[in-house]
């Protein structure tokens, strides 16, 4: 396949065939070989104890960045009632996972252990044996819960769509000692930061009303029984699952919705002992009738925890198989980064993200079965006015509803559909890019019908007067012509499109068409960029410490505490338990201003470093653009091997294999025909972007009582004459390249994605644009990025380096150019 200057890593579109007996020259190439094939894992048995019951492989997740949970939202309102003030829980990404046998787990020093029993014996531990227990909340005893059933048949109807696996959720009920799981430091935590909050509603000297004192003590203890279930779970090898709305937002659950608590004791603060007496229901008489007061320990019961097992990370199936570090040290020697370590480099990242295109699966699937996005925010379409500038709030911040919703969809879908028309409110943008399809057409068309013309355009090629080397333009085809590309760029000083040559092609008007698109796809691109960034200062708190010289610590706290990681809240409503010092001398204006630098310092890289086909200041780069504007045709292709692919159901292949780009963000204007696939690693299936935004336009016809089945809508240019809008000049699918993933601290990764083979006869035409960064330009990690410190050592090392140094750098090892 065509690797077109260095940009992408393309996996080769042919069947992997690892049929046993393997054999590896190293124990390292063993290692990576089990990192990137799932038949490969299926075939080991799982490691973990819990897992070890497991009638199925255990899962294995191959992503090896933890990164923030950005699934969200809450009410834009809190109520004022009681019962919302620790509303906005924000909660970690759901896993696919299989469900255990029936087992039940024992306890020694205050950590879980396995103890293995068969269903029928008489020695299972009953409840009560034991300070810290978990069983199945099975009514027959025999595992599989009345939830487990009911889950697995509602995701089995309404996961047609291809969105992986069944949940394979179940329901546990656990014995939780107050003791063993730090109830009472955790509990302090959480309401001292409840009251914090609540004491800014009041006026200063006021105290918080005895009423709602008792609330946030209720809701302190919820919370912290619910952090301590959820360390109980992992503890395990499980993990909670949280329940979802219509919408697909995680739903903040009433008090205790999370379970069934019951049996609370309270402990002595001072001597750790069970208080004798009474037990009690529920928090509320906990509260109430027991007196209890934050900091104090409590044991607890809870029943009917929805909780599925736990993915085993790719680190704890390569620490198993090499406690010792050999393999480790084979494979530093040799020079290859093992999958499950920290991206610290330039050309770990550009090896990572080939890792993970060789990973991703092969198969492919019809427009009937592929995955065509869920309910989650991150699947629905952004409106192009809520990117831009002017929708930023009025202190100079990103909205909180934008940054979210960017977030969720580039971290766990790994693309943004926008909406070019704000749902049909304006069509200047869509129609000028249904004039860039007519100049997409008429160069096909002509090449492919008058050979002479297609000898006219120059092969690909350096441009004349670029600044560098993969700044190339030209005609190439591959495949006996059934994989055609045109790379196009712009002239920055006249704006003319080049090659020179394919105007003759596409006459005037088409190359005008072309240039007018390029802007308009860069612009939105250049907003989603800065969103992005934005996003991840301010996360990072970047800008924190050279404002406020606070203490500002960003990972303080008690490393031994259960972790409350799916706990957050919404701006300054209710903030501040991040596991942070309590005592943090930063102040809330120091937060709002290190914000507000955050999104400045965003605008400032989108603006210097990603190149928009524009002349900037004294910017020391040559004449062409290193964005590429490309045109491509796949032609109806089926190559034979399609039915080797396990799982294959549809015949389709890929035709354009698997790769990540070295890009800001590569935004591809939504096609006639689907075939673009981008890898949802949330979902663990290959999405196709392109069909959410043809539903999104069908649901929209069908509310204005127009038909859905036409595929062109009625619309008036500027000239107030009538033209019928191809549908899918509405939209654009925005992915997230390597560049983004550097600047956004590893945070949003690079999605792999790739081109389906077209089976139906008509060809594929795609116009994608590749965001790419300006090759004379410098990174200032400390103007765009913040502190350094938070930087690194990823960071650190392109600090200063040119743009195109850096582009250079991410190659993967296996590339030399």
């Amino acid at each position: 396949h065509p690797r077109f200057e260095e940009s992408s890593r393309i996996r080769a579109s042919t069947e992997l065939n690892l049929a046993p007996p393997m054999r590896f020259s190293t124990v390292a190439a063993f290692v990576a070989a089990i990192s990137t094939s799932p038949s490969l894992v299926a075939s080991f048995s799982p490691l973990s104890p819990v897992q070890q019951h497991a009638t199925q492989a255990t899962p294995i997740t191959t992503r090896n960045i933890k990164r923030h949970a950005w699934t969200t939202l809450m009410d834009d309102e809190p109520s004022s009632s009681s019962s919302s003030a620790a509303a906005a829980i924000i909660v970690t990404n759901r896993r696919r996972a299989r469900r255990p046998t029936a087992s039940s787990l024992g306890m020694s020093d205050g950590g879980f252990i396995d103890v293995e029993y068969d269903d029928d014996s008489e020695n299972m531990p009953k409840e009560g044996e034991g300070p810290n227990w978990i069983e199945k909340s099975s009514p027959t005893g025999i595992g599989g819960s009345i939830r487990s059933s009911s889950a697995n048949d509602a995701s089995s109807s309404s996961g047609a769509s291809g969105g992986g696996e069944s949940k394979g959720v179940d329901d546990y009920s656990l014995g939780i000692s107050g003791v063993s799981f730090d109830t009472g430091p955790l509990s302090r935590r959480m309401y001292d930061a409840l009251i914090s909050v609540a004491a800014k509603r009041f006026p200063e000297g006021t105290d918080v009303p005895q009423e709602l004192v008792d609330i946030y003590r209720m809701y302190s203890m919820d919370l912290t029984a619910k952090e301590a279930t959820k360390e109980a779970l992992k503890q395990n090898g499980l993990e909670m699952a949280e329940a979802m709305g219509e919408g697909g937002d995680n739903v903040p659950s009433e008090l205790s919705g999370w379970g069934e608590v019951e049996g609370i004791q309270l402990v002595d603060k001072i001597t750790g002992e069970d208080i004798d007496g009474e037990i009690y229901d529920t928090f509320e008489e906990a509260v109430h009738d027991g007196d209890w007061s934050a900091g104090q320990p409590f044991n607890f019961i809870v029943r009917n925890v929805p909780a599925s097992l736990k993915k085993m990370d790719i680190s704890e199936l390569l620490n198993q198989l090499d406690p010792t570090g050999e393999l480790r040290k084979e494979a530093k020697d040799k020079g290859d980064t093992m999958p499950d370590e920290e991206i610290d480099s330039l050309r770990a990242l550009g090896d990572d993200c080939e890792r993970r295109a060789e990973a991703a699966p092969r198969e492919a699937r019809d427009e009937e079965s592929v995955f065509a996005g869920g309910k989650g925010k991150g699947y629905t379409i952004m409106q192009r006015s809520d990117l831009l500038a002017d929708s930023m709030d009025a202190d100079g911040t990103e909205n909180r509803a934008t940054l979210m919703h960017v977030m969720d969809a580039m971290v766990n879908h790994g693309c943004l559909v926008v909406d070019l028309t704000d749902a049909g409110a304006t069509f200047k943008d869509a129609i000028a890019l249904s004039k860039m399809w007519d100049a997409n057409n008429r160069f096909f068309d002509t090449i492919n019908s008058d050979v002479e013309a297609a000898k006219s355009i120059p092969p690909i090629g350096v441009a004349e007067g670029a600044g560098s080397d993969a700044a190339k333009v030209g005609f190439s085809t591959y495949g006996e012509g059934k994989m055609q590309f045109l790379e196009t760029r712009l002239n920055r000083q006249s704006g003319a499109l080049l090659p020179s040559e394919v105007v003759n092609i596409i006459c005037a008007d088409g190359s005008e068409a072309m240039e007018k698109a390029f802007g308009i796809i860069a612009d939105v691109g250049k907003d989603a960029l800065r969103v992005a960034v934005a996003a991840v200062n301010d996360d990072a708190d970047a800008f924190l410490l050279a404002d406020s010289g606070g203490a500002g610590t960003t990972d303080g706290g008690d490393p031994d505490m259960p972790s409350i990681s799916g706990l957050t809240f919404e701006e300054a409503e209710i903030s501040g338990v991040s596991g942070g010092d309590s005592d943090s001398e930063s102040s809330d204006e120091d937060y709002m201003r290190a914000a507000t630098r955050s999104s400045e310092a965003a605008a400032l890289l989108a603006q210097d470093l990603m190149d928009d086909g524009r002349s900037i200041g004294d910017a020391n780069e040559g004449s062409v653009s290193m964005s590429p504007h490309r045109m491509c045709r796949y032609s109806d292709v089926n190559r034979g091997f399609d039915k080797k692919n396990k799982g294959n159901n549809s015949g389709l292949s890929e035709i354009f294999g698997a790769h990540t780009d070295t890009s800001f963000i590569t935004a591809v204007p939504v096609a006639a025909v689907s075939g673009l696939e981008v890898y949802d690693e949330e979902e663990e299936a290959w999405l196709r972007p392109e069909l959410m935004a043809r539903t999104h336009w069908e649901k929209e016809m069908e509310a204005k009582d127009q038909d859905s089945t036409a595929l062109t809508e009625k619309v008036r240019t500027a000239d107030g004459e009538e033209m019928d809008l191809p549908w899918y000049s509405r939209y654009l699918v925005l992915m997230p390249g390597e560049l983004m993933q550097l600047v956004t601290r590893n945070e949003i990764p690079a999605v792999v994605h790739r081109v389906v083979a077209v089976t139906n006869g008509n060809a594929r035409l795609s116009c994608p644009v590749l965001l790419r960064a300006r090759s004379g330009m410098k990174m200032d990690t400390a103007k765009y990025l913040g502190q350094s410190d938070l930087a690194a050592p990823l960071l650190h090392e392109c600090d200063g380096m040119l743009m195109q140094e850096i582009h250079d750098k991410m190659q993967p090892s296996s590339f030399k150019s």
